[in-house]
């Protein structure tokens, strides 16, 4: 099995994604809100270029939020998968277009 992790700032295509998994026969995803690594030590003032971005981040920019959307799935649904989710969010070569990536579950409970 494998553990599908999609990272998207767009958050407005969220359902999006779970309807297409959904689709695809794929079902128990989780969503969680996220924030990334700029709005987390933008309040750091030991890091170069500091004032500039807590200038960029300050306050609650939704901008600045996104959604982290995790799967198990069994090996072979890995790239029906893949495919569920690009069907939405297109292609993720772009800048700040999210981020895709599966890691191997080594111990379960609970999952069937």
């Amino acid at each position: 099995m494998q553990l599908l992790f999609i990272i998207i700032k767009r958050t407005e295509l969220l359902d999006d994604i779970m309807k297409a998994l959904a689709f695809a026969g794929i079902h128990g995803g989780t969503a969680l809100d996220s924030t990334g690594m700029a709005k987390s030590i933008s309040g750091m003032d030991s890091l170069p270029a500091i004032s500039v971005l807590r200038e960029i981040l300050k306050g609650e920019d939704s901008a600045q939020k996104g959604k982290t959307i995790f799967v198990a799935v069994h090996d072979d649904q890995l790239e029906t998968a893949i495919k569920a989710v690009k069907s939405v969010t297109g292609e993720l070569d772009e800048p700040n277009a999210g981020v895709l990536f599966a890691l191997p579950i080594t111990y379960s409970e609970g999952l069937n």
